[in-house]
Formats: structure tokens, sequence, C-alpha cells
């Protein structure tokens, strides 16, 4: 290597500010969860879908738009989680889902996947997760690699099932549509999804 070579290993700013050693071995037992937010707009997302040849296809759509974002976790390998749904994507949102996620997995130590949002690795949450830096550790993602946090694929199933060149009449009833979508999900698709393949005894 050439004095000219990149450095192969750059330390995550938040965790170098935290003082996470390189390695974290939990006490309690560990679960992994791949973090991520999901923006829902009432105006349809557009993409391709089945029309008449010939024709243009019509979707309709409010006079005015609305937005929220859904903010989940999933556990790997098993496919359980937890999704919720907020006003906006800021790290006090950002803090308040990952309390949830503690409370929710009390007897667990939680690995979190994250990527650079500004969201996730500002100075705002440090206090946050030292005091619970017993119980959790961030695991950042290199940057402009969404191809490696399994919750995109979610996200992305999502957006082709519900979302999607499809107008939902209230903006309730599309975040209605949504949660009761995750709630009925098929693990098996969940696995596919992640790139499992279910176990058959």
């Amino acid at each position: 290597m050439t004095s000219a070579s990149v450095e192969l290993i750059v330390p995550d700013k938040q965790l170098t500010r935290l003082g996470y050693p390189s390695i974290v071995v939990p006490k309690l037992w560990g679960s992994l969860f791949f973090f991520d937010e999901a923006r829902l707009s009432w105006c349809p997302d557009t993409g391709r879908i089945y029309r008449v040849k010939g024709e243009q296809a019509k979707i309709d759509s409010p006079g005015r738009n609305e937005t929220k974002y859904i903010l989940g976790s999933v556990e790997y390998p098993g496919g359980d989680g937890l999704f919720e749904i907020y006003d906006y994507q800021r790290n006090g949102e950002v803090q308040k889902h990952w309390q949830h996620l503690l409370d929710e997995y009390r007897d667990d130590f939680l690995f979190v996947v994250r990527d650079n949002a500004s969201q996730h690795v500002t100075p705002e949450l440090d206090g946050f997760l030292k005091d619970n830096a017993d119980r959790l550790c961030l695991v950042p993602m290199p940057t402009y690699s969404p191809h490696l946090n399994l919750i995109e694929r979610l996200w992305h199933y999502m957006r082709d099932n519900i979302t999607r060149s499809f107008f939902h009449l209230t903006f309730d009833k599309l975040c209605q549509t949504v949660v009761d979508w995750l709630k009925k999900l098929p693990p098996e698709r969940l696995w596919s999804l992640m790139g499992l393949k279910p176990i058959i005894l």
C-alpha cells in the first residue's frame, strides 16, 4: 500500500463520540434489527401499471398532499419487529421508536443497523444512547448503501402493493391500510425479502 492509499476502516463519528469499543459483546441475548424510515404520501407514487393499449393511465389524487413517516425495525432472521407512523422523521421520533423497541424487547441486547441520515447520527441522540449503552448498540452502514439495509426491501415491496399508482380516499385510510398490510404479511414473504429460505423440519 502506498502513502496515498485510503484508510480501509473509516470510524463512525457517532460511535466514536460515544466511545464504543470496536466489538460489543453483550451480557444479554442479542437481537439484530434493521431500522429505517419510509415516507407515506397521500398523492400516489407513480409506477408501471396495466392499462388499455393506446390509452393513458389516470390515477386520482387529492387536491393537496399530506405526508407522514413510518419508522420500522425488523428483526433478522425471524422477521418480527416494530412499525410506527409519525408526523415527522426527526431525531425525537427516532429516539421514541428506539425506546419503544427497547421496551418491546426487554430481555434482549439490541444491535440496530442504521444508515447515516442526519436524524440518526445527530449529537442530540448521544445522551439517550449513553443511557442505554447496556442494551443498545448501533451498527453503522457505509454511506450510500441502502441495498445493505434489509428493511429497504420491505419498503419497496410495500410501495408496490399499497401506495404505487393507487389512490386512497382519505389519508387515514392509507395509513390504516399500511398497518393492516404489515400485520397480515406472511412470514414466508418477509423471509424471502430478506433472502432467507424457511427451514422445513
